[in-house]
């Protein structure tokens, strides 16, 4: 979100950026501590009012709204889908005035070629699989025995992989999605081609 945000703003800061967070569960209950602590605005919405309840009561300058129309029709700056896939759609994308796209939902787009229709908006969008990319840091740390602070540092690498994205994106006039696939496979096959110089040697 910070990446995005400094590439949109021209700074990472959430300093005063209003944020909506479309479910406060698991991960949308931390990503609301940690936009309080950056001194950005939150409102949020989620199908469980108990949820929304507990929220509140931890941090009282939240404010909730109702259902993710309520929450798209807010001023908010960044829109962060944290519950189901497919929160992003043409009736949404209709609704929606921030400017960044960045939640910890899967499959937040609801159909190929959406990614596209934000790009001619001017709406930044994080690749989901980017954005979740921690978790899968982890459980592949775990694979040589867990160390907590080697899985942070590498965590830490999403934001510059997030602003390589971006760069990308603008540069080879595609939109973010299509630009982190591009450097997925870019990836893929760097790793093959060195697997296979080792398997030669």
């Amino acid at each position: 979100m910070r990446a995005a945000a400094e590439h949109v703003w021209g700074t990472a800061s959430l300093e005063g950026r209003r944020a909506g967070v479309e479910g406060v569960g698991k991960v949308g209950r931390h990503l609301v501590g940690h936009l309080i602590e950056s001194g950005a605005e939150v409102a949020v919405c989620d199908v469980d009012a108990g949820a929304v309840d507990r929220i509140r009561a931890k941090h009282p300058a939240v404010e909730a709204v109702d259902g993710r129309e309520g929450l798209l029709a807010a001023a908010i700056d960044i829109y962060s889908p944290c519950a189901l896939g497919g929160a992003v759609n043409d009736d949404s994308l209709g609704q929606l005035n921030a400017r960044i796209i960045c939640g910890g939902a899967n499959n937040q787009l609801a159909h190929p070629g959406i990614e596209k229709l934000l790009a001619d908006r001017g709406i930044v969008y994080a690749p989901d699989y980017v954005v979740n990319s921690g978790g899968v840091i982890q459980v592949a740390d775990e694979l040589a025995g867990f160390s907590f602070e080697r899985a942070e540092a590498r965590a830490a690498q999403i934001f510059d992989t997030t602003k390589r994205i971006l760069t990308i994106a603008d540069q080879e006039d595609v939109p973010p999605a299509v630009a982190a696939d591009r450097l997925a496979e870019r990836r893929m096959s760097e790793v093959g081609r060195l697997r296979g110089i080792w398997l030669n040697s």
